[in-house]
């Protein structure tokens, strides 16, 4: 890749790191206000902290691999 060109990210591995944060925030709102439930069970909560989790870690590697072969070229 040379200096002019502009780096062209893949959208859908942001895509998916986008819908992992907006998954653990819910886990997160659902977990640390009580009062205000979203979700009839709290186990609701830790499930989407832990679903989001398992979708941002190989969107966040994908990520990470195609900026190092990126730099490399």
């Amino acid at each position: 890749m040379t200096a002019n060109q502009p780096l062209q990210l893949p959208w859908r591995l942001l895509l998916l790191d986008l819908i992992g944060t907006l998954l653990i925030a819910l886990g997160l709102y659902e977990s640390l206000t009580p009062d205000t439930r979203l979700f009839a069970k709290d186990y609701y909560a830790w499930a989407l902290i832990l679903a989001g989790l398992a979708i941002m870690l190989p969107a966040v590697k994908g990520l990470l691999a195609f900026l190092a072969q990126a730099r490399r070229r």
